[in-house]
């Protein structure tokens, strides 16, 4: 009985070390795809961190071949809000790929995706029918509201062979609170690991 327990323990041991590889076939490709060990990204907008002083950072799991699922956080340094009209986001999402290339299709989480997320923003609203007197013009006034929403979003992912990760996307969300938009889009870079 003891021989027989560790002959399997050393038989589910050696099947759940050496993973197998699977082989997939598309359009006549014959590709394998290994299971990577690498599942986590860190990722930052450069879009809105140079142009709009709105750093916004991502961490994404990616939990299968082809689905991911990830955060995004951002904060305005921008006092003013001239250049982003946004003062703080969380975003989290899940994305579906559908790869791209034959280099690409063999590669966990890459390619292009679609995404679905949800939105909890901060914001200056403008209130045009509220004007207020400054510097000795009438301006309109702004007030800070909370929003909350859904929405989709489309983009690429190419991933490199040292990890690092380079992604555009655009999106759009429909804001329930306030009954209006929010707009995710960027260019972002950053490293697998």
């Amino acid at each position: 009985m003891k021989k027989t327990a560790i002959i399997f323990l050393a038989l589910a041991l050696s099947v759940c070390v050496f993973p197998q590889k699977k082989s997939k076939s598309v359009f006549g490709w014959h590709l394998q795809k290994d299971s990577p060990t690498k599942l986590n990204e860190v990722k930052l907008n450069l879009g809105t961190t140079i142009f709009s002083l709105y750093p916004e950072i991502s961490y994404e799991r990616i939990l299968n071949e082809d689905f991911s699922v990830g955060a995004a956080g951002g904060i305005s340094l921008d006092m003013n809000q001239d250049n982003y009209p946004t003062n703080f986001s969380l975003i989290p999402y899940a994305r579906w790929f559908f790869g791209g290339n034959a280099s690409n299709l063999q590669k966990y989480g890459a390619g292009f995706f679609i995404e679905a997320n949800g939105a909890l923003t901060a914001y200056k609203k403008v209130e045009d029918n509220v004007p207020y007197y400054h510097n000795g013009t009438y301006e309109p006034s702004k007030k800070n509201v909370l929003g909350a929403g859904l929405g989709l979003g489309i983009g690429w992912k190419y991933l490199s062979k040292n990890n690092w990760v380079g992604e555009f996307m655009f999106g759009i969300g429909r804001d329930f609170v306030n009954d209006g938009a929010y707009v995710r889009s960027g260019i972002t870079i950053g490293r697998r690991f």
